[in-house]
C-alpha cells in the first residue's frame, strides 16, 4: 500500500515538472514567434534574466504545487485507509465475538430497534440475523424484563451505563438468563445503544448448586447436635451454629464481633489459640481433648481449615463434640479394671500400676518406700465354717480397716484372695513397727466393737525400697511375702 502511495505522490510531482517545462516552453514559443521574433532556441534559454527568472519562478512554483497536492492525497489516502482498516478490525471483532452484540436504535419512533447485530446474537437466540433486524430488543425479553427496558434506555439518553442481568426468550420460546452491559453512542447525529448480551446459563445453574450446597451444609450445621463455628486467625466468631449459641447464651445478631477469649478464660483461650495457629501453619486438621471450664465437660474439638479458590486459608472451622459421658464411661472402666470389685480398693493390677509409677518417682528423688504385705490368718476357716459370704464380709471388713489406718494418698491393694498390699508413701523413718501399730489397734477395736463369731487375725511382712540399689515390685512383694511367712510361722508355735 505505501509503495502504490508514493508511486502516486511521484505521478502528481511528475505532472508538475513537466506543466512547468511545458509553461516554460510555451513561453518560449510564444516570444519566439509572436514578440521578438528571435531564434526558438534563444528564446527557449532566455538570454534576458528576467525572463529566466519569471519562468523559474513559475517552474518551481508547479513543482511545489505538485508537491502539496501529492501530500494532501497522500494523507487522505492513509486517512482512508485507515478507517477501512478499523471498520474491518471492528467488523471481525463484531461478527466473531462470542457475547451477542446489538446496535439498537435510541431515538426514533420505537426505540429499542434493533439495527445491527452479530451472528452470535443470532445463535444465542435461535434467529437469523435478518430476523433479528425485524424486532425491537424487547421482543427478546421477558414481560417483566421488557417493563424495564424504557427506564433504562431513558438513563442511557441521560449519558449513564447500565450492567444488569435480565431473562431473554428463545425463538423457540425458551429462556435464558443474560448479564447485559450497554451504553449510548452517536453517529452522524444520531444516537445508537451499543449492548453485549452474555449468556450466563452455566453461571447461573452453579450459583443454584452453590446456594442449594450451602442451605444443605448450614442445615446439616444447624442440626447437629455439636457446636459448630468458624473461627478467624484471631480467634474471632465469623459463624456458630445455634448449639454453640445456646451454649455461650449469644444470639445470631449478637456475636458478631466477638472473640472466643470473650467467653473463655485466657487459659482456654490459650489452648485454642495454639491449635488455630497450628491448622493455619500446616494446613492441616487437629483434634484434641478440651475441657470447657464454663460447662465442667470434656469435648472432643476437631479443627479443620477453610481455603479460598487460591488454597489459602482464611478461617478455621471448629467441631466441638460433647464426650462427656465417654469420659465418664472411660474413667469407669479404668476403675472397674485397677479396682476389685469386691472391696472398692485396688485390685492387683491397679496396685502394679501405681507403685510402678511410684518406684519410678522414688528412684529419680532418691527417696525410700517401705512395703507393707498383709495376710488373712484365718479366712479359710471362715469361708468353711460360716460360708463364703460371712468370707467376702470378712474381706470387706480388713479393707475397711485398712482404709481406716491409712492415708487416701497411700496404695492400699487386694492383690489375692485373702492378700493385701500398703505402700506407705509419706512413712518416713526407720521404725516399721509403726508402720503396723495403728493397724493392729483399729483390728483390736474393731473385734472389740463387732462381736462377730470369729475373729480377724492378719500376718505382716515389710520390705523396703532403696533407690540406691533398685528392684522391681515382683521383688519386693517376694522380699515383703517372705516376711509375713516368717511371722505366720511364729504365730503358729506353742
Amino acid at each position: 500500500m505505501l509503495s502504490i502511495m508514493f508511486k502516486d505522490e511521484h505521478k502528481i510531482i511528475l505532472f508538475s515538472v513537466i506543466g512547468g517545462i511545458s509553461v516554460w516552453i510555451i513561453d518560449a514559443f510564444i516570444d519566439s514567434f509572436v514578440f521578438s521574433m528571435e531564434p526558438f532556441w534563444n528564446s527557449l534559454l532566455a538570454d534576458d534574466i528576467h525572463e529566466l527568472y519569471l519562468r523559474s519562478i513559475f517552474l518551481v512554483s508547479f513543482i511545489l504545487f505538485g508537491v502539496i497536492i501529492s501530500r494532501l492525497v497522500s494523507k487522505r489516502r492513509q486517512a482512508e485507509d485507515a478507517i477501512r482498516i478499523n471498520e474491518k478490525r471492528y467488523r471481525m471483532l463484531f461478527e466473531n465475538a462470542g457475547d451477542a452484540i446489538f446496535i439498537l436504535d435510541a431515538e426514533g419512533e420505537k426505540p429499542g430497534r434493533i439495527v445491527a447485530a452479530n451472528q452470535a446474537a443470532a445463535e444465542m437466540h435461535g434467529y437469523t440475523i435478518s430476523e433479528l433486524l425485524a424486532l425491537n430488543i424487547t421482543d427478546l425479553d421477558t414481560p417483566e424484563t421488557a417493563k424495564k427496558a424504557p427506564g433504562q434506555i431513558q438513563s442511557m439518553l441521560k449519558g449513564e451505563r447500565i450492567k444488569t442481568e435480565a431473562i431473554h426468550r428463545k425463538r423457540d420460546g425458551t429462556t435464558l438468563p443474560v448479564e447485559i452491559s450497554a451504553g449510548l453512542f452517536e453517529l452522524e447525529n444520531h444516537k445508537y445503544i451499543l449492548a453485549f448480551d452474555r449468556d450466563i446459563t452455566e453461571r447461573k445453574l452453579a450459583e443454584r448448586a452453590l446456594r442449594e450446597s450451602e442451605e444443605k451444609y448450614r442445615s446439616l450445621m444447624e442440626s447437629a447436635g455439636d457446636s459448630i463455628y468458624l473461627v478467624d486467625r484471631d480467634c474471632r466468631y465469623l459463624f456458630m451454629n445455634k448449639k454453640h449459641l445456646s451454649r455461650l447464651g449469644l444470639t445470631e445478631d449478637s456475636f458478631l464481633g466477638q472473640a472466643y477469649r470473650d467467653s473463655h478464660s485466657p487459659e482456654e483461650t490459650k489452648g485454642l489459640v495454639e491449635k488455630v495457629d497450628k491448622v493455619f501453619e500446616t494446613g492441616e486438621s487437629v483434634k484434641h481433648e478440651h475441657l470447657s471450664r464454663r460447662d465442667n465437660r470434656y469435648f472432643l474439638r476437631t479443627l479443620s481449615p477453610v481455603k479460598d479458590t487460591d488454597g489459602s486459608i482464611i478461617a478455621v472451622t471448629v467441631v466441638s463434640k460433647d464426650i462427656n459421658e465417654l469420659k465418664q464411661l472411660e474413667e469407669k472402666l479404668r476403675t472397674l479394671s485397677l479396682t476389685d470389685e469386691l472391696t472398692g480398693i485396688y485390685n492387683r493390677r491397679g496396685f502394679f500400676t501405681m507403685v510402678e509409677h511410684l518406684l519410678r518417682l522414688a528412684k529419680r528423688q532418691r527417696k525410700g518406700i517401705f512395703m507393707l504385705y498383709a495376710d488373712m490368718d484365718n479366712l479359710k476357716v471362715i469361708n468353711d465354717t460360716w460360708g463364703h459370704q460371712e468370707g467376702d464380709r470378712a474381706l470387706i471388713d480388713t479393707a475397711n480397716i485398712f482404709r481406716a489406718t491409712y492415708r487416701e494418698s497411700d496404695i492400699i491393694a487386694r492383690i489375692g484372695g485373702d492378700e493385701f498390699a500398703v505402700i506407705p508413701a509419706g512413712f518416713i523413718g526407720d521404725n516399721t513397727e509403726m508402720i503396723t501399730a495403728r493397724f493392729q489397734k483399729n483390728l483390736k477395736d474393731y473385734s472389740t466393737k463387732n462381736k462377730r463369731s470369729y475373729t480377724l487375725s492378719i500376718s505382716f511382712g515389710i520390705s523396703y525400697y532403696n533407690p540406691e540399689s533398685p528392684c522391681s515390685v515382683d521383688e519386693l512383694l517376694r522380699q515383703a511375702e517372705k516376711l509375713m511367712y516368717d511371722e505366720k510361722m511364729r504365730k503358729q508355735k506353742p
